[in-house]
């Protein structure tokens, strides 16, 4: 038989083939029908699989920063932080717990929950939490400072610890904590 009929009669039988077998078509070539595996060439390429970097979440990179935590004897403006720290005081008197922390927000309004724990010989004494909105005209890394004022009647003396932490609610970004300890003694 001569090239051009073996052609012809192999184009005619897979011809009769058409519609049969998987529904839809390919871009790529098709194995043949031969009873063993489909094979392929080397090209003289490798192809190499690189992962992906990992990379941090949003939620984690933009993560808030306590700066600082410190007793303060009293506090009304931003500074009273580094001005007016103590690390005794008297029972009775008010626990003024002054912080500093920075985040990322994007312009508008930013709901924030602030969260102070005093604990005593591992046992937690109070813990006090306040929401505060904050407003700002346009995205960027903003640093505030703040204080929240705390009854010790009731609080055992000796040695405590203030721990602070500041949480964002719209992403559930939360700070690690920052502590300072001071002593709380007799009236």
């Amino acid at each position: 038989m001569d090239r051009r009929t073996l052609l012809a009669a192999a184009g005619a039988g897979l011809a009769g083939l058409s519609g049969c077998g998987s529904v839809g078509s390919s871009d790529g070539p098709t194995p043949e029908s031969t009873g063993s595996p489909p094979t392929t060439t080397p090209t003289g390429t490798t192809t190499t699989t690189t992962p992906a970097p990992t990379t941090t979440p949003p939620e984690r990179r933009y993560q808030p920063q306590m700066l600082d935590v410190a007793l303060v004897s009293r506090w009304a403006t931003p500074g009273d932080l580094d001005a007016n720290r103590v690390d005794v005081l008297r029972r009775g008197r008010p626990a003024v717990v002054a912080f500093r922390y920075r985040l990322r927000v994007p312009s508008g309004t930013i709901y924030l929950k602030e969260g102070v724990d005093i604990v005593g010989n591992d046992d937690l004494i109070v813990r006090h939490n306040r929401e505060r909105d904050r407003t700002v005209d346009s995205a960027g890394v903003y640093t505030w400072e703040d204080a929240v004022s705390l009854r010790t009647d009731a609080w055992p003396l000796g040695d405590l610890t203030a721990s602070v932490a500041i949480g964002e609610l719209q992403l559930h970004r939360t700070s690690d904590p920052r502590s300072v300890s001071f002593e709380l003694t007799t009236d």
